[in-house]
């Protein structure tokens, strides 16, 4: 389990609060998230089998024990957390108007 606060990888360091923009009202932010979805989508075409074998460096700093396929596993599951959590706000933000 990775402490919270560790980095396991050297990489860019997070976004400062400023550097990150909102997309603005609800028909702009789902047009956003899907933008992001084909995005995404287009990225793990272009993965051959190759690519998906090696070994993987986040979130796991380069344990050969997982590969790139384990990564974007790793990856999907925090993004349906992700939108379940969104989902569940506008639930909650719908219920009390």
């Amino acid at each position: 389990m990775v402490e919270r606060g560790h980095r396991p990888s050297a990489g860019p360091p997070a976004p400062g609060a400023d550097d990150v923009t909102w997309s603005g009202d609800e028909t702009a932010a789902v047009t956003r998230l899907r933008d992001l979805r084909t995005d995404w989508l287009a990225a793990l075409d272009r993965l051959d089998d190759r690519d998906l074998d090696a070994t993987a460096a986040f979130p796991w700093p380069s344990d050969p024990g997982y590969t790139v396929a384990h990564m974007i596993g790793w990856v999907n599951a925090e993004l349906m957390k992700n939108a379940a959590e969104i989902g569940q706000l506008r639930l909650l933000r719908a219920q009390r108007s």
